[in-house]
């Protein structure tokens, strides 16, 4: 297939030249653009500059919103005109671009090319027509009115022969004798557009359905009588590809498929016609020109089951045209072309495609509208020095020629735009205008306003914190500033507050010393100021709390014991047990224990027994727990509890307990009750294992 798709080597050939010719005419376009722009934009930047000393405008002109054509400027802006198949073309390649709802284009060509076997040289008239329905959909008509089949070699076709079909073409299978003309088909399609260059995309892209309806379907009539086509329908579609190279061209490429009903004349004849793929490429020089060149080669390559007429070789044609397209107006054009047939062997190789193609009409030009102009500075309130950016914009869109002045400053315009510099300007109001004129008798004017004013004094700012904010008399409060200048100048710092010491006054940072300050609230200020005098304060606050009361002893708890005895029972158990709990939570306290009695020995027993409940019992640390006593004063211990920072104040004595002697008679009384309980158990018949413990009491 590849062979057969490049067998044009002329054509390809020319093709080439074509492209490399439409990148010239681009480059040629794009170059005198680009020096048309640049001379504007020197003629712009050596234009006079306006200040407050001189009356002359200054002046600046917009480019064209269009890029010149690389033709005369009176060739610019041709319709989209039909191709042989009635839609926006070459002659056999479509454009993927559609046509605009209601815009139309139309076709109609003499078409002469040479198909194998036979050496046929086959002339059709077409006309066909192309409208637009949606902005992406178009419908499309054409036909094959007329065709002429000259037989060149009527002895290589079967039919002519009458003999079995084995050499035939599958477009005219059926010519009779060396000359046969005849009404051939018509086709029916339906494009729709994917991808449009006018709508941004990087190319254009569509997708096409057709039917072809043969004029004559009758075997008598398409055999025997006219034998210009197969007499039945066809079907297939196509990819439409294009993409706009700038001004300089249009480059396109279709590739589709057809199917061909097979030829079935009752039982008389039958031929399965085989499947093709139509393919096509050109391009279009320049894109918009009064004058254009238009260089494509297309084929059709058969495929797949069905009659192979290959006795004289395949049937797969390539034609490559090449020729001009002259449009006297915008909406019509004047086709000629060369056409040849690249792989014929017998028949002719040369033909041609010659017709007119009609594009949709411009529609007359708009009577020219007045120009409005608006203007509008970037900022209307200004320090001198500052730059102001005035923009200026014109209505309808065209070109414009623009003229600016100014009352005061310095002004540099850039065609729609200038810059006004206010340096050395003294407070007070300008005004910036502009005329835009079109170059066409109208012009329109705009004025807008600028006020200098003289940069505003800023005081400075300042915050501050204390550090901690609540104290108790005698703490140290760290005071901190922070301050800034709007306009950076520089600046002093001021403390002052109601009570205590500062370390300093002058810093950003101070220390209050609150020795001797009575509970209250102190207040420190801060005053910055810069150099022109102008200031801020600050204040924080800071709390002096009243000293906490000293703390005192307590009674614990008071424990009472037996005339004449010094033990601890149970009662007086559970109430050392809450004092053990209380020294236990607080690891700071102390106990003191006052023993009472009606002698000194008994007071300091029954202090220290219930010393030794508390230490071996309920484990609490005996250097904790101080013994004292008096005499005569009942048959208690007192427990004092004694925060830290606290002193026992009773007038009980203090002593300092026999050790040995009171764990003697402690011991001596664990073990007389332990043997009293064995006794006891022996008796009932039971055995006992708990020891009760208690302390020896001394009776007086």
């Amino acid at each position: 297939m590849a062979r057969k798709l490049f067998n044009g080597r002329r054509t390809a050939a020319v093709l080439v030249v074509a492209l490399w010719s439409a990148q010239l005419v681009s480059a040629a376009t794009t170059s005198r653009h680009k020096t048309a722009t640049k001379r504007q934009d020197s003629s712009s930047s050596a234009a006079q500059t306006t200040d407050s000393s001189t009356n002359a405008p200054a002046s600046a002109t917009t480019t064209h919103r269009h890029a010149l054509s690389f033709w005369h400027p009176g060739f610019y802006n041709v319709a989209p005109q039909g191709s042989l198949a009635g839609t926006p073309g070459l002659w056999n390649t479509q454009f993927a671009e559609t046509l605009a709802p209601g815009a139309f284009s139309v076709g109609v060509y003499g078409n002469r090319y040479t198909r194998e076997p036979g050496g046929m040289v086959i002339t059709d008239v077409n006309s066909g027509l192309a409208v637009g329905i949606t902005k992406r959909l178009e419908f499309s008509w054409d036909s094959i009115g007329y065709r002429r089949v000259r037989t060149t070699s009527p002895e290589q076709l079967s039919f002519a022969r009458g003999a079995g079909f084995t050499s035939f073409n599958e477009d005219v299978p059926f010519p009779r004798g060396f000359l046969t003309t005849g009404p051939a088909n018509m086709q029916l399609a339906l494009t729709y557009n994917l991808l449009s260059q006018e709508r941004g995309a990087p190319f254009g892209l569509a997708v096409q359905g057709f039917v072809n309806v043969p004029y004559f379907q009758d075997y008598g009539e398409v055999v025997n009588h006219f034998g210009v086509d197969t007499g039945e329908y066809s079907f297939g579609d196509n990819v439409l590809v294009d993409k706009w190279m700038g001004s300089a061209g249009i480059i396109a490429a279709n590739i589709g498929y057809r199917h061909i009903n097979a030829a079935d004349a009752g039982g008389r004849l039958y031929i399965p016609f085989r499947d093709e793929i139509l393919w096509s490429y050109g391009v279009e020089f320049p894109r918009q020109s009064r004058l254009q060149g238009i260089v494509e080669l297309n084929g059709e390559v058969p495929f797949g089951a069905g009659a192979h007429p290959d006795m004289f070789g395949p049937t797969s044609p390539v034609d490559s045209t090449w020729g001009i397209r002259l449009s006297p107006v915008s909406w019509m054009g004047l086709n000629a072309g060369y056409r040849l047939a690249d792989n014929a062997k017998y028949g002719t190789s040369s033909g041609f495609v010659v017709g007119l193609s009609f594009g949709t009409p411009e529609a007359p030009p708009a009577p020219p509208v007045p120009p409005t102009l608006t203007c509008q500075a970037d900022q209307a309130t200004v320090e001198p020095g500052t730059t102001v950016n005035v923009t200026a914009t014109a209505s309808p869109a065209g070109t414009y020629s623009y003229f600016w002045t100014t009352t005061g400053g310095k002004l540099t315009p850039n065609q729609a735009q200038a810059q006004l510099d206010t340096t050395n300007l003294a407070p007070g109001m300008y005004t910036v205008a502009v005329r835009a004129d079109n170059g066409q008798g109208g012009f329109a004017d705009c004025k807008t306003n600028v006020e200098v004013r003289e940069k505003p004094k800023n005081p400075p700012t300042v915050t501050c914190t204390a550090d901690p904010t609540t104290v108790k008399p005698g703490a140290a409060v760290t005071l901190t500033a922070q301050a800034s200048s709007p306009d950076n100048r520089p600046l002093t710092y001021a403390w002052t507050t109601t009570a205590g010491q500062l370390d300093t006054n002058n810093q950003a940072t101070a220390h209050l010393d609150t020795t001797g300050v009575a509970p209250g609230t102190v207040t420190a200020t801060v005053t910055v100021t810069d150099d022109r005098n102008l200031s801020a304060q600050c204040s924080s606050t800071v709390t002096v709390q009243a000293p906490p009361p000293a703390p005192t002893a307590s009674l614990g708890t008071t424990i009472r014991f037996k005339r004449r005895s010094a033990r601890v029972d149970n009662a007086a158990k559970a109430a050392l047990d809450d004092i053990a709990l209380r020294l236990q939570q607080d690891p700071n306290a102390r106990a003191v224990v006052v023993g009472s009695g009606s002698t000194t020995r008994l007071a300091k027993e029954r202090a220290i027994n219930t010393k030794a409940y508390l230490t071996r019992e309920k484990g609490v640390s005996a250097d904790r727990i101080e013994l004292r006593y008096q005499t005569g004063q009942g048959r208690n211990a007192e427990v004092w509890i004694v925060p830290q920072g606290a002193s026992y104040t009773g007038s009980a004595q203090t002593f300092t307990p026999v050790t040995r002697r009171v764990r003697r008679r402690y011991v001596r009384h664990h073990v007389v009750r332990h043997h009293a309980a064995r006794h006891h158990a022996k008796k009932s018949g039971a055995t006992t294992t708990s020891t009760t413990t208690t302390t020896t009491t001394t009776t007086k």
